[in-house]
């Protein structure tokens, strides 16, 4: 695989050598194949969450220890979707190409109704569902589990995203995913999503089909010792510089979520060989500068209230009781009871969460965005 020019990978996972530790969580998921358990990781957005697991399918393929697909059940909007999503990734894992499609994959290809060409570009498989009426979501589930019971090597299923079929309009959608696990009990499946109270609702509720089903795990940041060196260690190996408090600024800035440390740490290592003040500010601001239009179209979703609600919470950065009188009276909020839908609408909508006894924004650019007011 080529090297990539920027060692702080935007998009995509690349290999171990530009992923930052993560080895406790490593052995935990680990254990849980080894001892063929099924598996919840979930993390708040950003923190890295997909990138681990693609980091543990390579440490699991690499040693030919399974087969290893990953389904993002992100846009799905109902259960053939979620179907559509999961057959064409089993399609493209299994198959090469067109011609060394084997019997049990043109069957299972067959029994849900979809037809296989070639993509032109990629030359891998490429399904067409066409416009026959969608096979029962149950019939796919084991035509599907069916064929990867046939697998000579263990296969584990990651579908991340995974609450998002808690908005399908059909009512069975958690027992359909949850009988599929059951009758297929020699496929791992490890269950990651974004939503942490969501997920952790889904597989702790009595009353719900996944009922301590799996195995919870919570993802947090990685410590700032440990991505610091990291950090360093790629700026070193190119002869570039960032020090000690640089570091700070950046962890500081970005509250520790991934995805922009990355951004943020890929921008100043492809602008010069030491890093500065001046040239961090001028990054701060040209990040923010590009994610701008769409933060300010997030305003449209909002009501005024809401959305002055939303800026005050920014301001503040965290929050222990929005209710209280001090908060309300610096921020000419009013009643309390105006407070408390607005930030049930706010938390629903995922601009707003509470963790550590706390309500924040989930987004941390929208965050320092909204305090430049």
């Amino acid at each position: 695989m080529r090297k990539p020019a920027n060692p702080f990978i935007l998009s995509g996972y690349h290999s171990p050598a530009y992923f930052c530790d993560r080895e406790n969580e490593l052995a935990w998921l680990t254990d849980q194949f080894d001892n063929e358990r099924n598996a919840v990781i979930h993390a708040w957005r950003r923190v890295g969450k997909t990138a681990l697991l693609k980091h543990f399918f390579h440490h699991l393929e690499t040693k030919k220890k399974a087969a290893c697909v990953f389904i993002d059940l992100l846009g799905t909007a109902t259960l053939h979707d979620a179907n559509k999503r999961i057959t064409s990734a089993i399609t493209q894992k299994f198959g090469e190409s067109s011609t060394s499609l084997g019997g049990g994959l043109m069957k299972m290809i067959s029994s849900v109704g979809a037809t296989v060409g070639l993509d032109p570009l990629s030359g891998m498989p490429q399904l067409s569902f066409g416009h026959a009426p969608p096979q029962p979501s149950a019939a796919t589930f084991q035509a599907v589990g069916k064929f990867l019971m046939e697998s000579k090597k263990p296969v584990v299923i990651c579908l991340d995203e995974f609450q998002q079929i808690v908005n399908y309009p059909e009512a069975n959608a958690e027992a359909l995913f949850r009988t599929w696990m059951q009758d297929f009990p020699m496929v791992r499946f490890i269950f990651s999503g974004s939503h942490r109270n969501m997920m952790t609702s889904m597989f702790s509720e009595e009353a719900r089909p996944f009922y301590r089903s799996a195995q919870l795990f919570q993802l947090d940041p990685l410590p700032e010792q440990v991505y610091g060196a990291f950090i360093e260690s790629h700026f070193t190996k190119s002869e570039k510089k960032i020090s000690p408090a640089h570091l700070a600024r950046i962890f500081q800035w970005t509250r520790m979520q991934t995805y922009y440390v990355q951004l943020v740490c890929n921008k100043l290592f492809g602008r010069s060989d030491k890093a500065n003040d001046l040239l961090l500010n001028e990054v701060f601001t040209e990040i923010l500068l590009q994610e701008a239009p769409q933060f300010a179209n997030y305003q449209l979703l909002l009501t005024s209230f809401q959305w002055k609600l939303l800026v005050a919470l920014a301001k503040e950065e965290n929050v222990s009781n929005p209710m209280a009188q001090q908060f309300l009276g610096a921020y000419q909020l009013g009643a309390a009871s105006s407070v408390s839908a607005a930030l049930r609408m706010l938390e629903r909508k995922e601009f707003v969460i509470y963790s550590n006894n706390q309500y924040t924004l989930h987004d941390t650019l929208m965050m320092r965005w909204l305090q430049g007011l």
